[in-house]
Parts: C-alpha cells; sequence; structure tokens
C-alpha cells in the first residue's frame, strides 16, 4: 500500500506501469505481473471504524473488467493532462515521457481496440441514433465456494495440479497477488495495534490474526470467510458478490453454535463490509443474493440470510443492492423481514420469482432445472448463471426513438438530424405496414449489437486473461483457457432496451384512433407531435385515454407483450451470427429513463417532449389508473422466456402498508408465484418526495428505487428526481 498519492506519484506510477505492460508479450504473464503492481499502488489503509481490510483508489492507467466505464487496460487521458500541467518543476524529459505514455495509450488502451474492430464492419451509431454500443466486461458473477472450501492456497494447489501453461503460471500468480495483498494488510494492522488502546487495538489485533490466517488456509470462521470473499473481490475488482447465504451460511452457522457469534455481533460485521461496498461507489453493481432454491443446507442459508437483511436495514444504504430470490416453499420469514425492511423506509430487499424465472431459464438457456439454479441477477437486474455464464449489457436500443424516426421519414425529429436512408414518404397504409417497418429498424441495430458484444469479448480476451474471474469461473481451469477464450461455459450478451412500455402505449394509441377509430391520420398525429401537443390539448386528452399498460387490459398488454417478443427474437436470431451462446434482451433501465426521455420527442401515448419515458417493464408515468392488482396482473402477462431480466418498480403509500401488511404481502407472494417476476418495492409517499424538494436537508435518508439501482433522493439531479416524484403511488 502507498499513501503518497499526489499526482506526480501517480505519474510516476502510470509510467512504470507502462513499462511493465511493455515488457511482457503473453498476456496472462502480463495480466498477473501488472496486477501485482498494480495492487501495490491502489489499495488504500483501513479507516478507524472498519472491521476488515481491503479498498482501493485506481489510477491513471491499470488493468480492471470495468472501471469507470471502461474495461481491461484502460487509461483516463484527462487526468494525466491534469496532472501534467497541474504539478510544477517537471523536467523536460519527464514531460516528454509522459506526453510518449499519453500517444501509447491513446491507441493502445482496450476501448479503443475494441472501437476499430467493431469500425471494420459496421459504421458506429451516432448520437442521434435509435441504438447504442460500449465496451466493458459487467456480467459476470463468481462461484466463491471453491474460495471458502479450498482457501487461497487450496487453490494454488488445484490450479497447479491441472497443469502447466502462461494461463495457469498467471493465475498462481494472481493467487499470489492476493495473498501478498493480506499480508500486507495484516503488518499494517499488527503494526498500528501496537500504537492504538482499547477496543480498537483489539479490533486490529483480531484483523492481523485474521488475514495472516486466510493467507495461508481456508477459512473455518464466519468472519475469515468475509475477510476473504472482501480481499478476492478488492483484488479482481469485482463488482457483484453473489449468493452470500450460499457460500457463507454454513460458517456463520458453525459460529452461531460454537458462540462464538451471535445474530447481533454478525449483522455488525456485515453492515461493516456494507459500508466497504458503498465507499467502492459501484451503485449500479454490488448485487447481494439470498434465498432462492438449489441451496445446499438451506436451514444455514435461510439463517444467514435474516442477519443479511437486518445488516441492509440497519445500514440503510444505496448499496449493497440486497436481492431476495422468491419461490413458493421459501422460509416466510424473508419475505416478512423483506416487507417489514421496506415499511422502515428501506428500498432492499429486491425481490425475484424464482417459480417465473427458473423455467424461462430452462427455455432461454437450453439448459437442466438443476443448472437453471444458479441464475442471479447482477448489476441492474440482468442474468446470469453464478459461475457458469457471462452476460454483460453493451448495447442499447430505444423504442420510442425508434418510432419517432420511423414517423419521421428517417429523421430524428428532436434534433433535426437524419438517421437513416430509404424511410422518406412512406405511407403506412395498415397498422400491421406500420409494425413491419418497425421490425425492419430492429434487425440491422441487433446484427450491430450482436457483432459489437462479440467484438467486446474478443478484443478483452485478447488482452488479458482474467485470471482471477477464471478461476471461480467453471470450466476455465478444467479447460486450461481463459474466461473469454473458450474458458467459460456460456458466452452470453444482453440487449438493453428502453422505453418498451411507452412505445406500446404508443402503438396502441396510433392502432386504435389512426388505424380502427380513423379519428385523424397518421400525418395529422405526427404534426401534433411536432407540435408538442400544443393546440392539440383535446386530441392530446383523447391520446391519454387511450388503453395503457399497467391497468390490467388485455389488448395493450398483449400487444406490449408481442412488441417486446418480436425484438426478442430479432435479438436472439442476431446472435446465431456470431460466438455468443445466446444474445438476449433485458429491460432493467437505470436514470435513462429520465435521461434518454429529456431528449425524445413527444410520444403517441400523450407524453410530451423531453418527459420521462416507462422505467423498466414498469408502466409510463401516470399510466397506472386501476390500482396495485390491476398494475401486477398486466406484469405476470409478460412472456419470462422473452428477456433476461426486466425490473417493476411498485411504491407503496406507507399507510397502506402498515394498514394492510398481510394482505398485500399475500398479493405480492401470489403475483411471484403466478408468473410475476420481479419488484422493486419502495414505500414512500408524493409528499415525502416533495418536502424532499423543498427541504433537502431534513430528508437526507429519503431512499428511493430509480430502476437498475437505488439512491437517496436529494443527490439525484432535477430530471430524474422529476421523474420519481410523477411515478404512481399506490394507496389502496
Amino acid at each position: 500500500m502507498n499513501t503518497d498519492r499526489t499526482p506526480k506519484h501517480e505519474l510516476d506510477y502510470a509510467i512504470e506501469f507502462t513499462k511493465l505492460y511493455k515488457s511482457i508479450p503473453d498476456p496472462s504473464l502480463r495480466e498477473a505481473a501488472c496486477l501485482d503492481f498494480q495492487l501495490q499502488h491502489i489499495l488504500t489503509h483501513p479507516i478507524e471504524t472498519d472491521l476488515f481490510a481491503g479498498s482501493m483508489r485506481h489510477g491513471y492507467v491499470g488493468f480492471s473488467p470495468q472501471y469507470g466505464g471502461v474495461y481491461t487496460y484502460y487509461y483516463h487521458g484527462h487526468q494525466v493532462q491534469r496532472a501534467l500541467k497541474n504539478t510544477p518543476d517537471l523536467s523536460p524529459e519527464y514531460i516528454a515521457e509522459v506526453e510518449n505514455l499519453h500517444k501509447f495509450w491513446e491507441k493502445e488502451n482496450t476501448t479503443t481496440k475494441y472501437l476499430a474492430r467493431f469500425s471494420e464492419k459496421y459504421t458506429p451509431p451516432t448520437p442521434d441514433s435509435y441504438y447504442t454500443i460500449s465496451s466493458r466486461l459487467s456480467g459476470v458473477s463468481l462461484d466463491f465456494k471453491p474460495l471458502m472450501e479450498l482457501g487461497l492456497h487450496g487453490l494454488r494447489k488445484y490450479v497447479r495440479s491441472q497443469g502447466c501453461s502462461n494461463f495457469y503460471n498467471g493465475v498462481v500468480d494472481a493467487l499470489h497477488s492476493v495473498t501478498s495483498a493480506c499480508e500486507t494488510y495484516a503488518i499494517y494492522c499488527e503494526q498500528l495495534a501496537k500504537i492504538t488502546n482499547g477496543k480498537r487495538k483489539q479490533e486490529l489485533e483480531e484483523m492481523d490474526q485474521i488475514l495472516d490466517k486466510i493467507s495461508m488456509y481456508k477459512p473455518e470462521t464466519f468472519r475469515e470467510g468475509l475477510q476473504l470473499m472482501w480481499i478476492y473481490s478488492i483484488c479482481s475488482d469485482l463488482t457483484n458478490y453473489g449468493r452470500m447465504d450460499v457460500y457463507l451460511g454454513d460458517l456463520y452457522a458453525t459460529d452461531i453454535a460454537a458462540g462464538r457469534e451471535t445474530f447481533d455481533s454478525a449483522v455488525t460485521l456485515l453492515r461493516s463490509i456494507f459500508r466497504l461496498m458503498v465507499r467502492m461507489g459501484k451503485i449500479h453493481d454490488a448485487r447481494v443474493i439470498i434465498g432462492g432454491e438449489g441451496r445446499p443446507n438451506e436451514e444455514n442459508a435461510n439463517e444467514l440470510a435474516l442477519a443479511i437483511i437486518e445488516a441492509s436495514t440497519q445500514e440503510m444504504q444505496v448499496i449493497p443492492q440486497l436481492t431476495l430470490r422468491y419461490h413458493s416453499g421459501i422460509d416466510p420469514r424473508l419475505m416478512e423481514a423483506t416487507l417489514r425492511s421496506i415499511q422502515k423506509g428501506h428500498v432492499y430487499p429486491i425481490v425475484y420469482s424464482d417459480d417465473a424465472t427458473i423455467p424461462a431459464m430452462e427455455k432461454i438457456m437450453n439448459i437442466p432445472r438443476e443448472m437453471a439454479q444458479n441464475w442471479v441477477p447482477f448489476g441492474c437486474g440482468e442474468y446470469v448463471l453464478e459461475g457458469y455464464s457471462v452476460g454483460t449489457p453493451n448495447t442499447l436500443i430505444m423504442f420510442c426513438n425508434m418510432l419517432d424516426i420511423l414517423l419521421h421519414g428517417g429523421y430524428n425529429s428532436f434534433t433535426g438530424v437524419k438517421v437513416l436512408d430509404g424511410y422518406e414518404n412512406v405511407n403506412y397504409i395498415t397498422f400491421e405496414d406500420l409494425m413491419a417497418a418497425y421490425k425492419s429498424l430492429v434487425i440491422p441495430a441487433a446484427a450491430h449489437g450482436a457483432y459489437s458484444e462479440e467484438c467486446n469479448y474478443a478484443v478483452a480476451g485478447e488482452e488479458a486473461s482474467f485470471l482471477l474471474y477464471s478461476l471461480l469461473m467453471h470450466d476455465c481451469i478444467e479447460r486450461g483457457k481463459p474466461l473469454l477464450t473458450g474458458g467459460v461455459r456460456y458466452l452470453c450478451a444482453t440487449n438493453e432496451t428502453l422505453g418498451i412500455m411507452t412505445c406500446a402505449d404508443s402503438l396502441m394509441a396510433i392502432k386504435r384512433y389512426v388505424y380502427e377509430e380513423k379519428r385523424f391520420t397518421l400525418a395529422q398525429l405526427v404534426q401534433m407531435l411536432d407540435a408538442n401537443f400544443e393546440g392539440y390539448e383535446k386530441e392530446r386528452q383523447l391520446l391519454l385515454a387511450a388503453p395503457k399498460y399497467g391497468n390490467d387490459i388485455n389488448e395493450v398488454d398483449e400487444l406490449a407483450n408481442e412488441l417486446f417478443a418480436m425484438v426478442s427474437d430479432i435479438h436472439l436470431e442476431a446472435g446465431k451470427s456470431t460466438n455468443l451462446y445466446r444474445y438476449n434482451v433485458v429491460s432493467v433501465t437505470n436514470s435513462a429513463s429520465a435521461d434518454v426521455g429529456a431528449t425524445t420527442a413527444a410520444t403517441p401515448d400523450g407524453r410530451k417532449r423531453g418527459e420521462p419515458l416507462n422505467n423498466g417493464n414498469s408502466p409510463a408515468i401516470a399510466a397506472e389508473k386501476s390500482g396495485l392488482t390491476a398494475a401486477l396482473n398486466s406484469m405476470t402477462k409478460m412472456d419470462s422466456t422473452k428477456h433476461m431480466g426486466v425490473t417493476h418498480n411498485i411504491r407503496l403509500n406507507r399507510d397502506f402498508l402498515n394498514e394492510k401488511f398481510d394482505l398485500i404481502k399475500h398479493v405480492l407472494e401470489t403475483f411471484y408465484e403466478n408468473g410475476g417476476v420481479q419488484t422493486n418495492l419502495s414505500c414512500v409517499g408524493k409528499d415525502d418526495l416533495q418536502q424532499a424538494l423543498q427541504h433537502p436537508e431534513r430528508y437526507q435518508n429519503l431512499m428511493v428505487r430509480i430502476g437498475g439501482f437505488s439512491a437517496r433522493f436529494v443527490e439525484l439531479g432535477p430530471v430524474v428526481q422529476h421523474e420519481i416524484l410523477l411515478r404512481t403511488t399506490h394507496e389502496g
């Protein structure tokens, strides 16, 4: 660990890291060496309240699967240029060396290489288009069980037993780096304990002993298991933490039985780990999963799950994104504790249904039920098989932008920029003609997206082996192949979809009033949209009154389902032309529903220009008019085999939940057991949100669920706050 983090020191580190990178051609050995050097620089000391060691601050250049929105070998040139400008008395020779470093990494960073690869076949989409592409490696959830069962030393022995290659040697070297991190932290804790008194002295001495222990032996206590999980996650820059009640449940139960821990002391330990997660700042990730089918020693897992819920409730932070996998045979205490946490103003646990998702995963992935039970949501809510699949979501398709471009002859009407040729002066005689044209726009976007994902993995796999990831992903070590070059069993990817329900409502309005009732022509409707409904308030009210998804109206619910299924099938087909096992769609929007909505033209459902789009698979803003049960009924009609992750926001009035707790619990459980996939539950009234806008200093802890992540309401930007305020609150 190095505490001298001045701009000059950061530049020195970047120079030395670059020299090391250039000196080793083999990707596995280079990664191991760069990781070891990097960890010596980026690891930071525990602070006074920490009960576990492990935190970091990245440098200007380095290695990471997904740091700062970039991946593998990243480079932050703006930071280098700023440091160069703000550091006095640098020699001309030093400045020249940094400038050469800058030129090198501008071309050598992995994102640049990915874009070059993609551009060999397709022109990257512009900001005016209706889809986007990007690069990262985020869709990974490791299987921590081997780490707990073997420890670092046991894993080294296992890798050595498999053979000798640069990949295996790299993995062993990476494990040595994790061990070194444990030893370095242990020395620091030992030295600090000598000059510390009281309770903190005892805590530091225990941290020292645990770090020494896990550097050599497998964990035997709950605290040792937590520390090992965390130090491994920090060293590998992991962003999601998997089924914690599974891989730590037995250690927890053993400690409870032996009297080494109590429920309350375990909650204290978990809260400390959760605070470390918050410090890492990865608010769109940091999933911790509890519950679900397929857990060995389920009784032990349930007891730990209850402690995890309590720790999350007491901590009341935006992360970890605690997630409960509900199923009809689950311990009822878990659902009770979940709703009690929501009742107190928390937004966790998020609830997913195994009853809907496991059969869907069997069909989607063509796998047996035993394998499907390994599914977990990660990040904003996309699915992977823990330890068996990768499913990075690096592409996005915007439903309403696509409809806007179609209605305007290939132009994005918000920006006035022409996006597509061949759609000028097209007359859609029937609604089916319009839908056929809509489909024709999805096909090339899906093809580009599938190829983008293939390039993303291919380039990253050429650059690095992702050694610490590969070690805890099944088949990589057994096959002797890194994660992205033949190691992982299922190499998948997903496409984010945005604004599907706003678009479905818009298509419903077009179908009803243009084609069926002929209240106005398509050209007249476009004229209204371009005027942002100014002078057309009567017509807008008609459009707003059209059937809307979220009210248990079969006609519009079926149209939404058909739209999603069509887009899903096209993406699945596009993936077949690549080396991906599956390319599926998800609908797990984060703040993009507000951010993209702010730059989206008026839509035929009556939504005005710049207003938010629907979030995830939730109904559009103010569309829910028929109550909680009707909204849930609409959600159950969506085909769960057509996606790899959706989010539904359900906001309950606190008095409603307090007075009807058992009834709401029963309604939700019925929803999960009868096809409902997921709910983002929250309990906050519109009055609280309005008061928070006026008196933010009084509402610093008011939590809201955005879609794929959560935040403190007062810390959000005005665009997102506006969307949250507009959402429906169910009051009865």
